[in-house]
Protein backbone atom coordinates (compact mmCIF):
# COMPACT_ATOMS: atom_id res chain seq x y z
CA UNK A 1 0.00 0.00 0.00
CA UNK A 2 2.85 2.40 0.84
CA UNK A 3 4.57 1.64 -2.47
CA UNK A 4 1.33 2.20 -4.34
CA UNK A 5 0.79 5.51 -2.54
CA UNK A 6 4.33 6.63 -3.40
CA UNK A 7 3.81 5.69 -7.07
CA UNK A 8 0.71 7.91 -7.24
CA UNK A 9 2.98 10.95 -6.74
CA UNK A 10 4.78 10.02 -9.97
CA UNK A 11 3.76 9.03 -13.50
CA UNK A 12 4.87 5.45 -12.94
CA UNK A 13 1.30 4.15 -13.03
CA UNK A 14 -0.60 6.81 -14.97
CA UNK A 15 0.28 10.01 -16.77
CA UNK A 16 -0.29 13.27 -14.92
CA UNK A 17 -3.30 14.28 -17.03
CA UNK A 18 -5.05 11.02 -16.09
CA UNK A 19 -4.29 11.49 -12.40
CA UNK A 20 -5.61 15.05 -12.54
CA UNK A 21 -8.83 13.75 -14.12
CA UNK A 22 -9.18 11.06 -11.46
CA UNK A 23 -8.86 13.67 -8.71
CA UNK A 24 -11.29 16.21 -10.17
CA UNK A 25 -14.79 16.11 -8.71
CA UNK A 26 -17.62 15.58 -11.18
CA UNK A 27 -20.21 18.34 -11.54
CA UNK A 28 -23.90 18.19 -12.35
CA UNK A 29 -25.11 18.85 -15.90
CA UNK A 30 -25.73 22.48 -14.90
CA UNK A 31 -22.21 22.85 -13.51
CA UNK A 32 -23.22 22.77 -9.84
CA UNK A 33 -22.12 20.56 -6.96
CA UNK A 34 -22.96 16.88 -7.12
CA UNK A 35 -24.43 15.33 -3.92
CA UNK A 36 -20.84 14.44 -2.95
CA UNK A 37 -17.46 15.21 -4.52
CA UNK A 38 -16.34 12.16 -6.46
CA UNK A 39 -13.81 11.73 -9.26
CA UNK A 40 -12.87 8.39 -10.79
CA UNK A 41 -12.63 6.04 -7.81
CA UNK A 42 -11.78 8.70 -5.21
CA UNK A 43 -13.73 11.09 -3.03
CA UNK A 44 -12.36 14.61 -3.48
CA UNK A 45 -12.33 17.04 -0.59
CA UNK A 46 -10.67 20.08 0.92
CA UNK A 47 -10.08 20.07 4.65
CA UNK A 48 -9.33 23.60 5.84
CA UNK A 49 -7.59 24.38 2.58
CA UNK A 50 -5.66 21.10 2.39
CA UNK A 51 -6.29 19.02 -0.73
CA UNK A 52 -7.61 15.61 0.28
CA UNK A 53 -8.47 12.56 -1.82
CA UNK A 54 -9.80 9.56 0.07
CA UNK A 55 -11.88 6.43 0.06
CA UNK A 56 -13.13 3.99 2.63
CA UNK A 57 -14.92 0.69 2.36
CA UNK A 58 -15.38 -2.73 3.80
CA UNK A 59 -16.74 -6.21 3.60
CA UNK A 60 -18.01 -8.56 6.34
CA UNK A 61 -15.32 -8.61 9.01
CA UNK A 62 -13.18 -5.86 7.49
CA UNK A 63 -13.10 -2.07 7.15
CA UNK A 64 -10.46 0.14 5.57
CA UNK A 65 -9.66 3.71 4.60
CA UNK A 66 -7.00 5.68 2.77
CA UNK A 67 -6.70 9.46 3.22
CA UNK A 68 -4.15 11.21 0.99
CA UNK A 69 -3.35 14.85 1.79
CA UNK A 70 -1.61 15.38 -1.51
CA UNK A 71 0.01 18.78 -0.98
CA UNK A 72 1.20 17.76 2.48
CA UNK A 73 2.70 14.49 1.16
CA UNK A 74 0.85 12.74 3.99
CA UNK A 75 -1.14 9.54 3.65
CA UNK A 76 -3.06 7.66 6.34
CA UNK A 77 -3.91 4.02 5.58
CA UNK A 78 -6.17 2.10 7.97
CA UNK A 79 -6.87 -1.63 7.74
CA UNK A 80 -9.10 -3.12 10.43
CA UNK A 81 -10.65 -6.49 11.24
CA UNK A 82 -13.91 -4.86 12.30
CA UNK A 83 -16.79 -4.57 9.88
CA UNK A 84 -19.20 -1.63 9.51
CA UNK A 85 -16.70 0.89 10.95
CA UNK A 86 -16.44 4.45 9.67
CA UNK A 87 -12.76 5.33 9.95
CA UNK A 88 -12.84 8.92 8.68
CA UNK A 89 -12.40 10.60 12.06
CA UNK A 90 -9.63 8.18 13.04
CA UNK A 91 -7.79 9.08 9.83
CA UNK A 92 -8.22 12.81 10.45
CA UNK A 93 -7.09 12.47 14.08
CA UNK A 94 -3.93 10.67 12.95
CA UNK A 95 -3.25 13.23 10.24
CA UNK A 96 -3.54 16.02 12.80
CA UNK A 97 -0.70 14.51 14.81
CA UNK A 98 1.68 15.11 11.88
CA UNK A 99 0.24 18.30 10.35
CA UNK A 100 -1.01 20.66 13.10
CA UNK A 101 -3.29 22.52 10.67
CA UNK A 102 -5.27 19.29 10.21
CA UNK A 103 -5.85 18.83 13.93
CA UNK A 104 -9.50 18.64 14.87
CA UNK A 105 -10.57 21.87 16.58
CA UNK A 106 -11.81 21.91 20.13
CA UNK A 107 -15.56 21.75 20.50
CA UNK A 108 -17.09 24.96 19.20
CA UNK A 109 -20.25 26.87 19.92
CA UNK A 110 -22.95 26.47 17.28
CA UNK A 111 -23.49 29.96 15.77
CA UNK A 112 -26.56 28.84 13.83
CA UNK A 113 -28.72 26.49 15.94
CA UNK A 114 -31.70 26.98 13.61
CA UNK A 115 -29.79 25.32 10.77
CA UNK A 116 -28.74 22.47 13.05
CA UNK A 117 -32.35 21.98 14.17
CA UNK A 118 -33.52 21.86 10.55
CA UNK A 119 -30.79 19.32 9.75
CA UNK A 120 -31.81 17.21 12.72
CA UNK A 121 -35.39 17.06 11.44
CA UNK A 122 -34.22 16.03 7.96
CA UNK A 123 -31.80 13.43 9.32
CA UNK A 124 -34.39 11.90 11.64
CA UNK A 125 -36.82 11.47 8.75
CA UNK A 126 -34.17 9.95 6.45
CA UNK A 127 -32.94 7.53 9.11
CA UNK A 128 -36.48 6.46 10.02
CA UNK A 129 -37.55 6.08 6.39
CA UNK A 130 -40.13 8.84 6.72
CA UNK A 131 -40.93 11.61 4.26
CA UNK A 132 -38.43 14.42 4.73
CA UNK A 133 -38.70 18.15 4.14
CA UNK A 134 -37.05 18.72 0.77
CA UNK A 135 -37.44 22.51 0.62
CA UNK A 136 -33.92 23.07 1.98
CA UNK A 137 -32.28 20.52 -0.33
CA UNK A 138 -30.72 21.32 -3.70
CA UNK A 139 -32.24 19.25 -6.57
CA UNK A 140 -29.19 16.94 -7.05
CA UNK A 141 -29.31 15.95 -3.36
CA UNK A 142 -33.02 15.21 -3.54
CA UNK A 143 -32.55 13.13 -6.69
CA UNK A 144 -29.81 11.04 -5.07
CA UNK A 145 -31.83 10.47 -1.90
CA UNK A 146 -34.64 8.99 -3.98
CA UNK A 147 -32.41 6.53 -5.86
CA UNK A 148 -32.14 2.91 -4.75
CA UNK A 149 -28.54 3.57 -3.67
CA UNK A 150 -29.50 6.65 -1.68
CA UNK A 151 -32.35 4.88 0.09
CA UNK A 152 -30.22 1.83 0.90
CA UNK A 153 -27.43 4.04 2.18
CA UNK A 154 -29.65 5.80 4.72
CA UNK A 155 -31.42 2.57 5.65
CA UNK A 156 -28.02 1.10 6.57
CA UNK A 157 -27.21 4.02 8.84
CA UNK A 158 -30.70 3.83 10.33
CA UNK A 159 -29.97 0.24 11.35
CA UNK A 160 -27.57 1.53 14.01
CA UNK A 161 -30.42 3.11 15.94
CA UNK A 162 -32.37 6.32 16.28
CA UNK A 163 -30.77 9.77 16.13
CA UNK A 164 -29.66 10.65 19.66
CA UNK A 165 -27.51 13.73 19.12
CA UNK A 166 -26.25 16.08 16.43
CA UNK A 167 -23.37 18.27 17.54
CA UNK A 168 -21.43 20.79 15.47
CA UNK A 169 -17.74 19.85 15.60
CA UNK A 170 -16.21 22.06 12.92
CA UNK A 171 -17.14 24.65 10.29
CA UNK A 172 -15.31 26.07 7.32
CA UNK A 173 -16.11 28.92 4.96
CA UNK A 174 -15.74 27.86 1.33
CA UNK A 175 -16.54 29.32 -2.05
CA UNK A 176 -20.25 30.08 -2.33
CA UNK A 177 -21.09 28.86 1.16
CA UNK A 178 -19.87 26.91 4.15
CA UNK A 179 -19.10 23.36 5.21
CA UNK A 180 -20.46 22.11 8.53
CA UNK A 181 -19.02 18.99 10.13
CA UNK A 182 -21.11 17.28 12.79
CA UNK A 183 -20.75 14.42 15.22
CA UNK A 184 -23.86 12.24 15.08
CA UNK A 185 -24.81 9.61 17.66
CA UNK A 186 -26.97 6.71 16.50
CA UNK A 187 -27.79 4.01 19.04
CA UNK A 188 -24.66 4.81 21.03
CA UNK A 189 -22.44 4.84 17.92
CA UNK A 190 -20.72 8.04 16.81
CA UNK A 191 -20.40 9.00 13.14
CA UNK A 192 -19.08 12.06 11.28
CA UNK A 193 -21.48 13.93 8.99
CA UNK A 194 -20.52 16.64 6.49
CA UNK A 195 -23.00 19.20 5.17
CA UNK A 196 -22.33 21.85 2.54
CA UNK A 197 -24.73 24.79 2.48
CA UNK A 198 -24.91 27.67 0.02
CA UNK A 199 -25.11 31.27 1.19
CA UNK A 200 -28.85 31.27 0.47
CA UNK A 201 -29.39 28.25 2.74
CA UNK A 202 -29.64 25.38 0.24
CA UNK A 203 -28.04 22.06 1.22
CA UNK A 204 -25.94 20.96 -1.76
CA UNK A 205 -24.14 18.07 -0.07
CA UNK A 206 -25.10 15.76 2.79
CA UNK A 207 -22.86 12.77 3.36
CA UNK A 208 -21.31 10.57 6.03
Amino acid sequence: MAKWDAALYTEKLLKRSSLDQIWTAAKTASGGDAPFNYGFGWFIDSYHGHHLVQHSGGTPGFSSAIFRFIDDKLTVILLTNHSDSLLDQVALDLAGKFVPALKKPDRIEDPDPKTTLKLREILSALLDGRTHDSTSLAPPVEIFLNTATGKAFWKWFGSFGSLESLTLADREEVENGRVLRYEVTLGGNRFPLTVKITRDGKITQLHW
